[in-house]
């Protein structure tokens, strides 16, 4: 039996189609794709984190924090290492978790284990603002800080409301630094500010 070493005529076509329709297939969908390269330098997401912050938290600011690795889901979880732990009314907190995997920073607030959700009321000299915190996702622990940090930084005075009725919290400026201090840091961090109060 000889071999063939040339191509058929009937084998040329099929190619010729194949790579017409691989050519015309690539174009069709170049239409269709919406997603285009970002190249502006800005971020996705509002939680989106770049190195230099990521580095200069870690470097700088994160000898104020107890580090807690967590491997198992790439992350590393920092608390403030001046933060109140024990009291006798209920305690407020922060924690910030970097997630190495999607370059972006979280915010979690951290109560007394029995608060699931809580009101908190804010009382100024212009009024009173009531903050409804509920435990949620990372976008509901956020909303809550917002709320909370423009209040941070002027004089007010806090109650939580609860089902013995109003309890006294964040009751010195020491428990309003441990605080107000993480939630600056978490800002710097998004590069981000905190927005004013309206």
């Amino acid at each position: 039996m000889a071999k063939h070493d040339t191509l058929t005529p009937e084998l040329l076509r099929i190619l010729k189609i194949f790579g017409l329709a691989s050519i015309a297939f690539v174009l069709i969908l170049s239409f269709f794709d919406e997603k285009k390269a970002n190249n502006t330098g800005a971020l996705d997401s509002e939680l989106a984190i770049t190195d230099a912050e990521r580095l200069y938290f870690k470097n700088v600011r994160g000898i104020f924090y107890d580090i807690e690795n967590r491997a198992d889901a790439k992350m590393q979880l920092y608390r403030y290492g001046k933060r109140i732990k024990e009291a006798e009314h209920p305690l407020i907190n922060t924690s910030i978790l970097i997630n190495r995997v999607k370059l972006e920073a979280y915010i979690f607030v951290e109560t007394n284990p029995e608060l699931n959700s809580f009101e908190l009321l804010a009382h100024y000299d212009n009024g009173t603002d009531t903050l409804i915190f509920n435990q949620g996702d990372k976008f509901s622990h956020f909303q809550f800080v917002k709320k909370l940090s423009p209040l941070l930084e002027n004089d007010v005075r806090f109650e939580m409301l609860s089902p013995q009725g109003k309890l006294p919290v964040l009751q010195n400026p020491k428990e309003i630094d441990a605080l107000r201090i993480p939630i600056k840091d978490f800002y710097r961090l998004i590069n981000q500010s905190i927005e004013p109060k309206e």
